[in-house]
């Protein structure tokens, strides 16, 4: 039973099931590419030379968030809601993260910007385990 359906509810069936079921593995899906991205950012502050595959990993990582709101969206679309309406603002805030880390760090020193990268990743991890607490 998915972490989002409250206790007593019949889990959705047809399309609806399938989606909330990959909507809820796409969700840990997302914990380790971001705990990976942090991990990688994390590394890139003792050496420079990896902070390309930080920013290449960065923008995969919101590829992966936007297919996550997809998902979502499309649940919504469906009829099925969360079981908690914090649930809608966590998705949004973990996408918005990276990219505003992007803005944020442009034209910083390279130990800077891999903080702020890390910085970032562990925003939107800690946001995407709020959103699979409160699915």
């Amino acid at each position: 039973m998915s972490a989002g359906l409250a206790l007593g509810a019949a889990a959705p069936s047809g399309a609806a099931g399938v989606l909330v079921t990959v909507h809820e593995r796409l969700g840990y899906a997302l914990l380790i590419v971001l705990a990976a991205g942090l991990v990688l950012a994390l590394l890139a502050v003792r050496d420079a030379r990896r902070l390309p595959t930080v920013r290449a990993y960065l923008w995969l990582a919101v590829a992966a968030l936007v297919l996550q709101g997809i998902a979502g969206i499309s649940l919504l679309l469906a009829g099925q809601r969360p079981a908690a309406g914090l649930h809608l603002m966590y998705g949004p805030l973990a996408l918005v993260t990276l990219p505003l880390t992007v803005l944020f760090a442009r034209g910083w020193a390279p130990r800077r910007e891999a903080w702020t990268f890390a910085a970032g990743f562990l925003v939107a991890l800690l946001l995407a385990v709020r959103a699979l607490m409160t699915g």
